[in-house]
């Protein structure tokens, strides 16, 4: 059977005078890819599989916005190159 594991968020709470004192924000993540942390959902997620012997683990790091787009955006523009080479 597959082991799932994943980044944990990490509940925080805004104290700003905005919101009130100890309003609940939301969740607070930190991006596999620049390191910054951003509270809300993901922007997306990466992908690691690996397997050791007959086990077969799968990581989904969660990433900011930013860092979604731009590996989203640089996948799309190397797969169609790479298709265009090919025929």
């Amino acid at each position: 059977m597959p082991l799932r594991t994943g980044a944990a968020p990490v509940e925080t709470e805004d104290t700003s005078a905005s919101l009130g004192p100890g309003t609940r924000q939301g969740r607070r993540y930190e991006c596999d890819s620049c390191g910054r942390w951003f509270d809300g959902e993901p922007g997306g997620a990466g992908l690691f599989l690996w397997t050791r012997g007959d086990e077969i683990r799968y990581e989904e790091p969660p990433l900011c916005e930013k860092c979604a787009s731009d590996i989203t955006v640089n996948a799309l523009v190397k797969w169609d190159t790479e298709a265009d080479e090919e025929g």
